[in-house]
């Protein structure tokens, strides 16, 4: 019998949640109560058809080298992302020379560092002066604290978990038949527009340049090819108005919807030759620093076009992560690649539909206003974001509340059913409230997460030499990551709740 890699691990905790619920929930009248587990059923109930819903549209994984193109801005890149962690291949996963990433730092080539062939996939550092150069830990070691050079990409473990997770569902040890090849177009600085086919500065050539190489490896062996997926990182740019960026909502949504548009038609269709699109991954850009106005145009346009478009899957935010300020750390960058093999494995494996934990209305009733969600594993749980790399609590847990007076003091916000918060507004609220979330004003972060107990394929490192004492975080030291997903960024109103949906207070 081959060895089966290990299965994620599922924890049944719905009844201990349950009780830890209705200590933690202020006393509710009877009516009330059921009134939220009507709600709450509802809520569990549409999340379930999301989930279920059967991927018929994405390419399936066919071919014996399955392409999956990264491409965006720094997050993308993995700028600061050093010291690279994922140094031994894992799995049977490959890359197009060297490194996922071009020698070339920027401009409209893709040249693989080294020569262009498939090799293990693993995670590198390179110069950022000479991005042909692959730097060894000894040169790592001597960088600045804040040098900008790229190392570990988010593909490299969004690769590793799926594969785990992949050859788990075949019940076996390596398919040799369908592999897995990761490449970084990526370009640090640049707006979406710069990033865009027309009118930017020709770096969308990386892309189809990376998938011309593969196809033609590919070829030569007279092997099977297809373009399995992108993850698009972008954003931070646009949200502060640098190098042609804009944060307008629509504009952001109709510039990434042609950019899609294009990636599948000039490398899916014109190079790959295949009728099926790739699957499209998005994470949300967070708000933390760059935001000039306070505004998530640029979150929310991500969120509406995962919403809107099929084949389009926005996996999560990326505020929970460990980081270096603007740029995420070596073990965050990690991390969310770890969230998104989560996702690529259930849309592309298993065929299956996807939502990330995320509003699906609020109501106004007084002065109190209930958020439904979408939470893939419920319950809900509050949990402390890593700002920097130390956790901590955020003002009223991320949320933050308007109306036509301005902004409105809270003073309590409660999970009171495994899928709906509740804020109570300070004061009496005036014509149409709003609710933020993770927005600029509060860092960029929250504290609502879901309970998905699946276990990540790596664990957080710390190699003294290579980071700073505060990246000694015991908490996560030697443990897998933890994969819940976290509160999308959102602003959305709160209607006028109906009689049957209002609360009533205590």
């Amino acid at each position: 019998m081959p060895h089966r890699p290990d299965q994620p691990t599922i924890l049944h905790s719905t009844l201990a949640a349950a009780l830890l619920l209705a200590l933690a929930t202020p006393n509710l009248a009877a009516e009330t109560e059921g009134q939220l587990a009507a709600r709450d059923a509802e809520n569990k109930r549409l999340t379930a058809e999301l989930l279920a819903k059967p991927n018929e549209l994405t390419q399936p994984l066919e071919s014996k080298y399955n392409h999956i193109i990264t491409y965006g801005q720094s997050l993308a890149s993995a700028a600061e992302g050093w010291p690279a962690l994922s140094v031994a291949p894992r799995y049977d996963n490959l890359m197009l020379g060297q490194s996922p990433r071009s020698a070339a730092f920027s401009g409209a080539a893709f040249k693989p560092v080294g020569e262009a062939a498939f090799t293990p996939l693993r995670a590198v550092v390179q110069q950022k002066s000479n991005a042909a150069v692959v730097l060894d830990a000894e040169k790592v070691g001597k960088l600045a604290p804040q040098a900008q050079e790229e190392g570990e990409s988010v593909e490299v473990g969004a690769l590793n978990m799926a594969r785990r997770l992949y050859l788990h569902h075949l019940g076996r040890d390596t398919d040799p038949d369908h592999l897995f090849v990761a490449s970084n177009a990526s370009t640090s600085g640049r707006s979406i527009a710069q990033l865009s086919k027309t009118g930017g500065t020709n770096e969308y050539l990386r892309v189809t340049q990376a998938v011309d190489q593969a196809k033609a490896l590919a070829d030569a062996q007279q092997a099977s090819y297809s373009l399995s997926a992108f993850f698009w990182l972008q954003g931070e740019y646009d949200y502060s108005h640098t190098n042609g960026g804009k944060n307008d909502k629509d504009y952001y949504k109709a510039k990434l919807r042609q950019l899609r548009d294009d990636l599948y038609a000039d490398a899916a269709k014109a190079i790959a030759g295949q009728e099926k699109m790739p699957a499209f991954f998005s994470y949300q850009t967070d708000a933390k620093s760059s935001v000039k106005d306070g505004s998530l145009a640029v979150g929310m346009a991500q969120w509406e076009l995962a919403q809107e478009e099929p084949g389009w899957y926005l996996v999560g935010p990326v505020y929970p992560y460990t980081d270096k300020g603007v740029h995420l750390s070596a073990n965050g960058y990690r991390w969310f690649g770890q969230m998104l093999g989560k996702v690529y494995h259930r849309v592309v494996i298993e065929r299956k539909g996807w939502t990330p934990l995320a509003p699906r209305q609020a109501t106004v009733d007084g002065r109190d206003v209930l958020i439904d969600s979408h939470v893939p594993p419920p319950p809900l749980a509050f949990d402390q974001p890593y700002l920097g790399h130390q956790a901590r609590d955020v003002k009223n847990k991320g949320f933050v509340l308007r109306d036509d007076n301005g902004e409105v003091p809270i003073e309590a916000v409660d999970i009171v059913a495994d899928t709906v918060v509740r804020l109570r507004a300070g004061r009496d609220l005036s014509g149409q409230p709003r609710i933020s979330y993770a927005g600029h004003e509060v860092g960029g972060a929250g504290q609502l997460r879901d309970s998905d107990p699946m276990r990540a394929d790596a664990t957080y490192e710390y190699l003294p030499d290579l980071m700073p004492a505060e990246a000694n975080i015991k908490a996560l030291v030697h443990q897998p990551y933890p994969l819940q997903n976290w509160s999308i960024a959102f602003d959305i109103a709160a209607v006028k709740a109906t009689p049957a949906e209002q609360p009533v207070s205590e």
